[in-house]
């Protein structure tokens, strides 16, 4: 793993280099040291402050919001949320670990180090960020991204997006946003409304675990057959890469509840098992894939 360790007066450990210590990712970008200050650092590069991890199967996890570094040169945003959603990028990284142990193969990921303070990869240019330090960030983080999305599509002709965010307004539940299924019209078309909400779906394996799904099928409503979409239905991410774009794949934002800290290591093998299920079921038979050799980089 190639690292590059910039100067700083002062270096604090991130967990994100503990994790991929721990749990041995050799083909991500590296994490970096980094003061609480952006003002002492240098030489911080802004896809240093960006995880990614080139895959081998057509699954790609986006964690977006689980930054904790400053980025060197910018100051606080000052309209829209900034707080950090908790250990979401841990759990993109024990999710990726344990596809990894179940498929046999890697899958791609894309997770933010800087710190929403910065930068808000999940928001429009226009709301992301107030800087040009914080516009570079968020540039990083979507060059990356969007890497993932068209090698995907070049390679294996289909993909998931698992877009993996945190929020505390249904603390008990699991959330699902696909802008009310526009974002895997690709899926539907393909797999029917079971794709999305069946027993075998990514929601239907996390219900069978035991875990509140909002969204949970498709109700009473005739008009909303796969259920409507009422507390989060997906952010710029989903939207901007989701299928119902010509150059998208299906994309869904998990929107995790207090799983992320009472019970993160099970959380994590539990969505990771509920990804692979999908995979097998969904996106395995796809066509198969090119050599890496002929994908875009």
């Amino acid at each position: 793993m190639r690292e590059n360790r910039p100067r700083m007066r002062h270096r604090a450990l991130t967990l994100f280099s503990l994790c991929l210590t721990l749990i041995g990712l050799a083909a991500c970008t590296p994490a970096h040291t980094a003061a609480d200050s952006p003002s002492r650092a240098d030489a911080v590069l802004p896809s240093d402050l960006v995880c990614f991890q080139r895959g081998s199967i057509p699954i790609i996890l986006s964690a977006p919001h689980g930054g904790r570094v400053r980025v060197p040169g910018s100051t606080e945003r000052t309209t829209g949320l900034t707080v950090r959603d908790e250990n979401v990028a841990e759990i993109a990284l024990l999710t990726a670990q344990r596809l990894t142990d179940v498929l046999g193969a890697k899958p791609y990921f894309v997770i933010a180090e800087f710190s929403r303070k910065d930068a808000d990869a999940n928001r429009t240019p226009d709301q992301a960020y107030e800087n040009p330090a914080g516009q570079a960030a968020y540039e990083a983080y979507h060059r990356a991204l969007r890497s993932c999305v068209d090698e995907c599509r070049a390679r294996f002709g289909a993909a998931i997006l698992i877009d993996i965010h945190g929020q505390a307004r249904v603390p008990e539940a699991i959330i699902r946003g696909t802008r009310n299924g526009r974002t895997v019209s690709r899926l539907l078309a393909a797999g029917g409304n079971d794709a999305l909400i069946g027993p075998d779906s990514l929601f239907g394996r996390l219900k069978k675990a035991g875990y509140t799904i909002i969204p949970d099928g498709p109700g009473d409503d005739p008009a909303q057959p796969l259920g409507h979409e009422s507390v989060f239905d997906g952010g710029f991410i989903v939207g901007h890469y989701g299928s119902d774009n010509p150059d998208g794949v299906d994309a869904i934002q998990v929107e995790i509840g207090g799983q992320r800290t009472h019970s993160m290591p099970r959380f994590s093998r539990d969505l990771a098992d509920a990804i692979a299920a999908f995979y097998e079921q969904y996106l395995q038979p796809a066509a198969p894939p090119q050599s890496p050799a002929d994908a875009p980089r």
